[in-house]
């Protein structure tokens, strides 16, 4: 059994790995597309034994190795993550339905790892995806039906979008992105109505509690600092698939 979680820790660390590397060249189409990994400040390129998840940025101290810039933090957090999340996906739900969360977490982790680095998320991982997750609930690959997931893409989309505008009529500012609606939408696709809902609260609530936060302990007050809202509703919508029971009795 240990040896077993070992291995699926290792495969998944792996799989961060992959995934923040996709997500970096995603927002960086500057970045060489057909050559192996490399250094994005000096470009040269990176050996197997830095690429060990985690390890590798650990023993360099989050530099590279020649030209000695940092490395983002948010390498090893990514793996770390996905490790996590994907045990967790292992442990609490059914095989049948692996396939279809892995894709859908998969997007997540890669929209949590862009906004972060630069605000900014993927279509190739939100509206991309939305035709997948409607196949997928056809096919019985997810737990919910196709009208539900076509509504969940809908109305994701629509109320984040109605809420911007609103926002937008009251105070002359723009709240969200786009790639909110987009991430919302993919969500909803993937979740339902009820899982789209749920996601937004969920991910509003981390959101409020962790921008507090930051306010409280930050030495500039200004509240105009933007915080990105992805990774806030990647992360509700993660929790809710995981632990759906938990907030339906919490909540119903």
């Amino acid at each position: 059994m240990v040896a077993a979680l070992v291995i699926l820790v290792v495969a998944f660390l792996c799989l961060g790995s992959f995934l923040s590397c996709m997500a970096y060249r995603l927002v960086h189409p500057e970045h060489p597309q057909s050559t192996r990994s490399c250094c994005p400040q000096c470009h040269k390129a990176i050996a197997w034994f830095d690429l060990i998840p985690v390890v590798s940025w650990t023993v360099l101290h989050g530099q590279c190795r020649h030209c000695k810039k940092p490395i983002s933090w948010l390498y090893p957090f990514i793996e770390l993550l996905t490790a996590v999340i994907f045990i967790a996906l292992f442990y609490k739900i059914p095989m049948h339905y692996w396939l279809g969360y892995g894709i859908f977490f998969a997007a997540l982790i890669i929209s949590i790892r862009t906004d972060l680095e630069t605000m900014l998320i993927s279509r190739w991982v939100t509206i991309a995806l939305i035709p997948i997750g409607v196949l997928f609930s056809f096919l019985g690959l997810l737990p919910i039906s196709v009208l539900n997931s076509i509504l969940g893409a809908l109305l994701g989309y629509g109320i984040l979008f109605g809420i911007t505008k609103l926002f937008y009529l009251l105070t002359g500012k723009l709240g969200m992105g786009e790639g909110d609606f987009d991430l919302l939408a993919m969500i909803g696709s993937f979740t339902g109505i009820g899982g789209m809902w749920f996601s937004l609260m969920i991910g509003s609530v981390l959101g409020s509690i962790i921008g507090l936060f930051f306010v409280l302990i930050s030495k500039n007050k200004n509240m105009s600092q933007p915080i990105p809202f992805g990774p806030f509703l990647a992360g509700g919508s993660i929790l809710f698939s995981l632990f759906s029971a938990f907030f339906l009795r919490l909540f119903l």
